[in-house]
């Protein structure tokens, strides 16, 4: 079962809305396809969800530093705990941008959105939550 990876316009709008100058800690789950699928159709020759996924994190990575981010903490998962059917992922990454106002100029840069194309091609579905960042050291 696929899910939006993208946000609604209306969650956009709304992080839009809040304030644009304090830290935020964007918290990702991640939960990749076996198989990798591009919207365009093209033979993925075996490659998994996960290594599409990369693709998109290598570019990710240089813009997190380039916005003055940083990856705080990222680690495969071992085991849902607590949770039913759908709680599953398989990847959490917590991700320190120095305000939403550096979130969204990175997501606007033309080769992340380039990259982003790998990003939606390796994840079955997802959840980004933004959290106050302050707690988390620069």
């Amino acid at each position: 079962m696929s899910s939006p990876v993208e946000p609604s316009a209306a969650q956009l709008a709304e992080f839009s809305k809040l304030d644009q100058t304090k830290p935020i800690a964007m918290v990702n789950l991640l939960k990749f396809r076996a198989e990798a699928v591009y919207a365009d159709g093209r033979d993925v020759k075996g490659m998994t969800g996960a290594a599409a996924y990369g693709l998109y994190g290598q570019v990710a990575m240089a813009k997190i530093a380039e916005v003055g981010g940083r990856m705080f903490w990222a680690a495969p998962t071992a085991q849902t705990f607590i949770g039913g059917v759908g709680d599953e992922w398989d990847m959490v990454a917590i991700v320190r941008y120095p305000n939403r106002a550096a979130f969204l100029r990175m997501t606007e840069m033309e080769d992340y959105k380039a990259a982003s194309v790998h990003r939606e091609a390796g994840l079955e579905r997802t959840v980004l939550i933004s959290c106050p960042g302050d707690t988390i050291p620069e």
